[in-house]
């Protein structure tokens, strides 16, 4: 009887060391199977990192183009306000030096005027 006991209990410690090689290997093929899994995900997150990489910079080059396009047409505005400016500052000279002259030119008459009626007063003053 202690030998039957011995061989159910080596039998039952042999089921037992089966099934736990058994799932030994079925938990070692659900890790593979994981990794595997993990291991395509990580190269899906690659190339998508790679992808939005290459979006930034397309991005960014085309920030830095119309960045320069932008500076070039402000640039060209400012030169054509420059030369507006310039060009209304020569305008309003010319208006001011021409009635500057056109007022002096009347103050010479009308002093000249002056002077010669006293001229004539002081120098023929019976006349």
């Amino acid at each position: 009887m202690a030998q039957t006991i011995e061989v159910s209990l080596i039998d039952v410690l042999n089921k037992i060391e089966a099934k736990i090689d058994h799932l030994d290997k079925n938990i070692d093929l659900k890790i593979e199977k994981l990794e595997s899994k993990i291991d395509k995900l990580d190269s899906k997150i690659d190339t998508l990192e790679e992808k939005l990489e290459s979006k930034i910079d397309k991005l960014d080059s085309k920030i830095d183009t119309l960045e320069e396009k932008l500076e070039t047409k402000i640039d060209a505005l400012e030169d054509k306000v420059d030369t507006k400016i310039e060009k209304l500052e020569t305008t309003i000279n010319n208006r001011f030096n021409t009635l500057t002259l056109g007022f002096l030119g009347i103050f010479g008459v009308l002093t000249g005027g002056l002077l010669t009626f006293l001229g004539k007063i002081v120098f023929f003053p019976n006349l």
